[in-house]
């Protein structure tokens, strides 16, 4: 039996803004392990700026202690073709929640979104070291389709 509190989906709301910009801070310690952007207050200033972008969706999950999950997508355009599509940039589920279905009901709410406005397909990019992402990914119907390469040079 599940004992985690049923987690309900909604908008982001500006009451919202801090305990998302944590989760972005969590976010970026795992998608930049050797230097992430841990201020508080940029991430604050992005999520604050998504309440009021008319080409992003953003949705937070609460149980009765708060705000557990964030999801947010939005659009982008392929700038050869003009192919409008959705770049889905960020999940977060806290680890109290984690297992409990949270990340697939925030996934189907993007999914639903992104099929509201008609996009032809969706992207989501994350680290390839992170496998628990990478499964996630895939057991939602994501398949991989391209690698990105970088070298590092010494600064001195």
């Amino acid at each position: 039996m599940n004992d985690k509190p049923r987690a309900r989906l909604r908008r982001l709301e500006e009451r919202d803004i801090e305990t998302v910009a944590g989760f972005e801070r969590e976010i970026a310690k795992i998608s930049f392990p050797d230097d992430p952007i841990t201020d508080l207050g940029f991430y604050m200033n992005k999520v604050e700026k998504l309440l009021h972008d008319d080409n992003a969706a953003c949705f937070v999950a609460e149980d009765d202690t708060g705000v557990v999950g964030w999801a947010n997508v939005s659009q982008r355009r392929n700038f050869i073709t003009k192919e409008r599509y959705a770049d889905f940039h960020s999940i977060y589920v806290s680890p109290t929640q984690r297992g409990g279905g949270v990340v697939s009901m925030l996934v189907e709410a993007v999914f639903d979104y992104c099929r509201e406005k008609k996009y032809g397909h969706v992207v989501f990019r994350t680290r390839a070291t992170n496998e628990p992402m990478k499964k996630v990914l895939a057991r939602v119907g994501f398949v991989p389709t391209q690698i990105y390469y970088e070298k590092h040079f010494d600064k001195g």
